[in-house]
């Protein structure tokens, strides 16, 4: 697809002196052209481009509609925006040579995400023309990291007030407000035919009821992080995307358009192609420490490259015959709950000028086969001289022999996923077998083979299984109707505008040119009802209770805590969490006086590192220690897990986090007010004046800092806040 571009390079002073004759610009001169839009984006956006000395505009003459891309460069800065012919802003990026970038450590934000909304909400009214509005709160994003220097907004553009499938795109500096990035999706760019007007004809009652009826489940076993019992859920098929034309009241099946009108796609496969081999590890050297020697260790017993070559070669299925053997590399990896040292083989052969690999993997002190990938020609066009039905037959006769106990317990099994309709198209016939229990698969575990559909080898093979899982009974599930039921309800029918493909009309001179470059169809914007999916992604519905199951990966934001009534600590915890700064577990026991594993994994989460000291994890405390050293809070021969700080001790620990051990080390120039300050040791009252000055600590009633007692948790969090806040 080949657009025609032309460069312009101008000096900004002629630039601004250019007019813009009427003649020249109808006759599309490019220069006038340019000079017509830049005056338009420079109205729109009421820019000053004086700092810059240079400037350029490059002409794209796109499929639908020309657009411009104008830069401007100087000594402080540069400034990036693309504009249709009529001067709609479609993209735009400043960037500003003095923005300071640098971190300022351990402080919190104090940027204002109100005034962030106000800038993103001004740059938009200039931007955004008469039918198009957007829901700033609803594209807000997440403006709870600690070391944002931007809010970002994502979301749709409401064409007529109605939702679209056109997005958008914005960010603001924190720092003064400023928009650096903008961009957005077009209706002329990117859409034949016209927008049409926001009157709807089709009821949402029937739209609903041929919504609903596009919804399967599968009913199946699954097993939940963390647990040993597998239960039944009805799961969504993967199934096309539907929407009901609202012109017509009929539903539209949108996946099915898009095959029918392109049967052209080529992919690749494999993701490991090309992708380097690690060499083989070389463990003959001497001079070893105890933790390179363990390691070493591992590889005791592993076979040679020749060894686990033979191995593969005897399992004819692979079809190694023709292919040489490139290289081997062993590492450690999980299999199954279990460390085994792998070795992965890389083979190669040449087929009409192109490389085609194929990667086995084996176990390196037994040689039993893991699995298997390929690349090569995918070239759905070449006739395929391997059938379906003989290409099971292979593979269910690999797995025979390869998983003869576990391939017993499976039946084949279709995911109903684009690639399972499509296959064969691509150079492998692809075949999964599924673990069944009581009737229902269980597809965590799960046998897959991919035939090649020129020679019937074995070139792809993957599987997965979990040792010593229950099953929950069968007993007491609800219908598939009423799961069906219960999943539509989690969804709401939405109107607005769809993008639906429009086959092109070749003859009509306009589109002439498309159809040269290849194109049969576009998209067009028409009025329907699809199914907008819920704010929390529903990955099921339990077959006994009939309720959503939710996906319940770790979100990113503020952290949660059930013990902090009553403390004194409450503010500053929460405060903290906001930022997840604190402690994972739920619990942060602001009265448990102060270790100092305690202080560092509180430090720790301000770097990103978040543990629950209450309740380790192997190896939470090293990368908290790790963290905190790289800080310069601590050296590796400073570390104590269990040492109770006290006040003091805690006071030292934050400064130096914060970049303050040399001054806090000055001796003979500190002072502070505390009315015990005979009890603050003489090489640590550089830290108390520094955190009094900073009002990170305080006298208590009367006055005392009472250096030498024992800190809590809670004390630590009023420090950190109040260290962060200064």
């Amino acid at each position: 697809m080949k657009k025609r571009i032309l460069s312009l390079v101008l000096a900004p002073i002629l630039l601004l002196s250019m007019a813009v004759p009427g003649s020249a610009a109808d006759s599309g001169d490019s220069a006038a052209r340019l000079a017509a839009v830049t005056e338009k984006v420079k109205t729109a956006l009421a820019l000053d481009t004086a700092q810059y000395k240079e400037f350029n505009g490059q002409l794209t003459e796109g499929e639908l509609a020309p657009t411009w891309r104008l830069s401007w460069s100087g000594v402080d800065g540069s400034l990036e925006i693309t504009a249709s012919e009529s001067g709609k802003i479609l993209s735009y990026y400043s960037y500003s040579a003095d923005e300071n970038r640098d971190d300022v450590p351990l402080s919190l934000p104090k940027s204002d995400p109100a005034k962030a909304k106000q800038a993103a909400a001004a740059f938009l009214k200039r931007v955004l023309d008469s039918t198009e509005t957007v829901d700033l709160d609803a594209a807000a994003g997440n403006t709870g990291s600690l070391r944002e220097t931007r809010y970002y907004f994502r979301g749709t553009v409401l064409l007529n007030g109605q939702p679209s499938p056109l997005n958008f795109f914005l960010s603001v500096r924190t720092s003064d407000y400023a928009v650096t990035q903008f961009h957005r999706d077009s209706v002329e760019t990117g859409y034949i035919g016209t927008v049409p007007a926001a009157v709807f004809h089709t009821e949402q009652s029937a739209a609903e009821s041929l919504l609903q009826g596009t919804i399967s489940l599968r009913l199946e076993y699954v097993l939940d992080e963390g647990k040993d019992t597998a239960v039944l859920r009805y799961l969504p098929n993967q199934i096309h995307s539907f929407y009901v034309d609202d012109a017509t009241g009929k539903l539209v099946d949108l996946t099915q358009l898009y095959e029918d009108l392109d049967k052209r796609y080529n992919g690749s496969a494999d993701e490991d192609a090309g992708a380097a081999d690690a060499p083989s590890a070389d463990v003959s050297g001497g001079g070893l420490t105890q933790a390179e020697q363990l390691g070493a260790d591992k590889l005791k017993g592993t076979l040679s490259k020749e060894a686990l070559d033979q191995k593969a070669r005897a399992v004819s299925q692979l079809g190694l015959g023709s292919y040489t053997l490139a290289s081997a590399s062993y590492r450690e990896e999980q299999i199954n709950g279990a460390s085994v040292i792998v070795a992965r083989l890389t083979y190669a052969k040449r087929v009409e000028q192109e490389t085609q690999r194929r990667w086995v993997t084996l176990d390196a002190k037994t040689g039993t086969l893991i699995a298997v990938s390929s690349s090569g020609r995918w070239n759905d066009d070449e006739a395929k001289k391997v059938d379906e039905d003989t290409a099971r037959k292979t593979a269910e006769a690999f797995l025979e022999a390869q998983q003869k106990a576990r391939f017993a317990q499976c039946e084949a099994y279709t995911d109903f996923s684009a690639f399972q309709r499509e296959n064969g198209r691509y150079g492998t016939w692809s075949f999964q077998y599924a673990r069944k229990e009581k009737g229902y698969f269980f597809a965590s575990d799960q046998l897959s083979v991919g035939i090649d559909t020129i020679d019937g080898s074995v070139s792809a093979y993957s599987q997965s299984w979990t040792e010593k899982v229950k099953f929950d009974s069968a007993n007491g599930i609800i219908s598939e109707g009423e799961a069906v039921s219960a999943y539509f309800k989690t969804f709401q029918v939405a109107k607005g505008y769809v993008a639906v493909p429009q086959k092109l009309d070749l003859s009509d001179p306009d589109y002439a040119p498309l159809g040269e470059m290849g194109y049969t169809a576009l998209n067009s914007l028409k009025l329907g009802w699809q199914l907008a999916a819920p704010e929390k992604n529903v990955t099921a519905i339990d077959a006994k209770t009939g309720q959503p199951v939710f996906w319940t990966a770790e979100e990113k934001g503020s952290l949660q805590y059930s013990d902090l009534a009553g403390s004194q600590a409450k503010d500053a915890a929460e405060a903290l969490a906001k930022y997840s700064i604190g402690y994972a577990g739920g619990k942060f026991r602001p009265a448990k006086e102060l270790t100092q594993l305690d202080l560092v994994a509180l430090l720790a989460s301000t770097q990103g590192t978040l543990i629950d000291p209450d309740n380790l994890a192997d190896g939470d405390a090293d990368r908290a220690y790790r963290t905190v050293y790289s800080m310069g809070a601590l050296r590796r021969a400073e570390r104590k897990d269990s040492q109770v700080l006290s006040r003091m001790d805690a006071v030292k620990l934050l400064l130096d986090a914060g970049g303050y051990r040399p001054a806090a080390q000055l001796q003979g120039i500190y002072r502070t007010d505390f009315s015990d300050q005979k009890d603050i040791p003489e090489n640590m009252l550089g830290y108390a004046a520094l955190a009094q000055a900073m009002k990170v600590v305080q006298g208590d009633g009367e006055g005392r800092l009472n250096p030498s007692q024992s800190a809590t948790r809670g004390d630590a969090a009023m420090m950190l806040l109040a260290f962060m806040q200064r």
